[in-house]
């Protein structure tokens, strides 16, 4: 089967990753996978690559008329060239089933979902969602907010945050995706998580087709490593119970530095020490509490030090999907302390893989690290049914095979 691939980047960031281990699992299966992007990386890898980025001419024309009659018809201009380049790849490589992914981050080069028309119009087309923005008018996360269900507009309460809109402008982006969807009844989604599912049900998804089928792991890279070798490979204090945190951003509100940081600070356990992983520092201030940055980890390698020499993983997020740390960390043996929201509690089992603050709240959070940290002190060993469920569940095999029955059903 020739499998067309459809995403901003082709490996940076999150939902990059997890569509390059896709489209690893898909070749290794056997099938053909050709991957259209806006950010090639400029490796070579499995897959076959075809560029969707403007040429430099382009752009520079773009800037010509944004300058003339402003960013509106800059973006016209733009998005009429994004559709050009995906008809004509499309036409070229004549796929059996299209699988989109992240649009949102090339929405410079004209990307936008009018671009699921087309893939509609060439092959059966599935989106893969790894946030709420398919069924929102602009944001990828809508926190407490569920105007989406019936529709946003310029009441929005997050319009500055991402992805960044004018408020008048964020009914007719609702609409945008309401219409789409209302065109391509065939158009299914797939979503990591039973939370997103639900939600983009309770949406502008509604009577679709909506599946859920987790990320995949390499579970051969993302295995345990004795925690003695890797604290010593890492030059990691021992002086206490050792959380680790990790984040593109540490300081990213949706990635809840902030909430971790007050957390902290309300924990009975001291000594601790905290690894930080990502971008940016966290504002710790106690003589009892060792913060050691590790910055930002790009390779594998590692991050499963990172992974195997901590007791915990904190993932302080008020609200994600299925994020890919936290399987990862789970794959290396290490349990997790996270919130009850969003997608965590489809990776997070009491007594298996880790323990759920039951309320988005510092106090909450700190009152489960202690729990946490108390049972480990007590012998509490989750590092076999950590690596088990990550065995189960969460092999790229395992993930490649699912998606390939949704794409046989199809056709």
């Amino acid at each position: 089967m020739h499998i067309v691939m459809l995403s901003d980047n082709e490996t940076k960031g999150g939902a990059a990753v997890a569509a390059s281990r896709l489209a690893e699992g898909l070749c290794t299966l056997g099938h053909r996978v050709t991957r259209l992007v806006d950010r090639p990386n400029g490796y070579n890898h499995v897959w076959n690559l075809r560029s969707l980025a403007p040429s430099d001419r382009h752009f520079q024309l773009l800037n010509i008329i944004q300058r003339g009659v402003g960013v509106r018809f800059r973006s016209r201009f733009a998005a009429l060239g994004a559709r050009h380049r995906l008809k004509g790849a499309l036409a070229h490589l004549r796929p059996d089933v299209i699988n989109v992914h992240n649009l949102h981050l090339a929405m410079g080069s004209g990307w936008s979902v009018e671009l699921l028309r087309t893939c509609c119009r060439y092959a059966p087309t599935v989106w893969t969602l790894h946030d709420m923005w398919s069924f929102t008018g602009r944001c990828a996360y809508s926190y407490d907010c569920h105007m989406f269900i019936k529709g946003c507009n310029d009441s929005c309460p997050t319009p500055t945050e991402y992805r960044r809109l004018s408020p008048e402008l964020i009914a007719g982006e609702w609409r945008q995706r309401q219409r789409l969807l209302r065109e391509y009844p065939d158009l299914v989604a797939v979503c990591p998580s039973r939370w997103l599912a639900h939600n983009a049900l309770a949406g502008v998804w509604a009577g679709h087709r909506v599946e859920v089928i987790p990320y995949g792991l390499p579970l051969n890279t993302y295995q345990p490593i004795d925690r003695g070798v890797a604290r010593v490979a890492l030059d990691i204090a021992t002086k206490g119970p050792v959380l680790l945190t990790v984040a593109h951003t540490l300081t990213e509100r949706r990635k809840g530095g902030e909430i971790l940081s007050e957390a902290i600070q309300h924990t009975s356990s001291r000594p601790l020490i905290l690894i930080t992983v990502g971008h940016g520092r966290l504002d710790m201030r106690s003589d009892t509490i060792c913060v050691q940055s590790l910055g930002y980890i790009d390779h594998e390698r590692t991050k499963v030090l990172a992974y195997s020499a901590a007791d915990v993983l904190v993932h302080p997020a008020p609200v994600d999907n299925l994020p890919n740390t936290m399987m990862e960390a789970i794959a290396c043996g290490t349990p997790v302390v996270a919130f009850a929201a969003g997608g965590m509690p489809d990776i997070i089992r009491p007594g298996q893989t880790g323990w759920l603050a039951d309320n988005i709240s510092p106090v909450a959070l700190a009152r489960t690290l202690d729990q946490a940290i108390a049972d480990l002190n007590q012998g509490l060993d989750l590092q076999a049914s950590c690596r088990a469920v990550a065995e189960a569940e969460y092999s790229i095999n395992l993930q490649a095979q699912r998606y390939s029955e949704l794409f046989r059903s199809l056709r």
